[in-house]
């Protein structure tokens, strides 16, 4: 697997031996963003897919789920390929996260920004009544991490390629509207267990 680059590994050190850390989605925004905080709220990375892209497919949904129906809206705006970015404080792209084809099913494949070397591909798979399940695998084909529970009401718990649970995520109700938490087992990999719930998080909404 490639070497991640200097931002990348900024955001590596930054996160690591946090026992939590805290998800807040930016609401006044025309794109779809994630802050990734401390338990004190300092802002370490962002996840997220710019303007351009969002609107683009909230205008094709809408367009299509006026003639066809809301779900096909919906299935037609999250087939679409797309780009999400990790950002450190300053704005600097670190990796990429590019969605293929696919509304039901859809592979993420996460790259470093700066080399374009491989971190693996997130498979995603949606069901008919709404469940999403995941799993990321490696570019040797090793299992990394997938989901156990309900990702929708964002209860369950990520699984490493043992079957050892290194993470949980969990709505709580804080002081901070629509802020959630992705608990942590020592041995988890921070980052890409936080590209990898927020990824999940953007996804259900669609």
């Amino acid at each position: 697997m490639a070497a991640p680059n200097a931002s990348a590994q900024w955001i590596i050190g930054a996160l690591a031996n946090h026992p939590k850390l805290l998800m807040k989605m930016r609401i006044l925004s025309f794109g779809k963003n994630y802050d990734i905080m401390d338990e004190q709220q300092n802002v370490i990375c962002t996840v997220g897919l710019d303007a351009g892209q969002n609107v683009k497919g909230q205008l094709l949904g809408a367009a299509v789920g006026a003639i066809a129906g809301g779900y096909i809206g919906r299935y037609a705006q999250r087939s679409l390929h797309y780009t999400y970015t990790v950002k450190d404080p300053r704005g600097n792209v670190a990796m990429e996260i590019r969605k293929g084809s696919g509304g039901n099913r859809a592979q993420f494949a996460v790259v470093d920004a700066a080399t374009q070397g491989g971190f693996g591909m997130i498979d995603l798979k949606r069901s008919i009544f709404g469940g999403l399940k995941a799993e990321w695998v490696l570019p040797n084909g090793q299992a990394m991490m997938r989901t156990k529970g309900n990702i929708i009401r964002r209860k369950y718990s990520i699984i490493d390629g043992s079957g050892r649970e290194v993470g949980r995520v969990r709505h709580k109700i804080l002081a901070i509207r629509d802020v959630w938490q992705l608990e942590f087992e020592q041995g988890a990999n921070h980052l890409y267990s936080a590209i990898f719930a927020t990824i999940l998080d953007f996804e259900k909404k669609m």
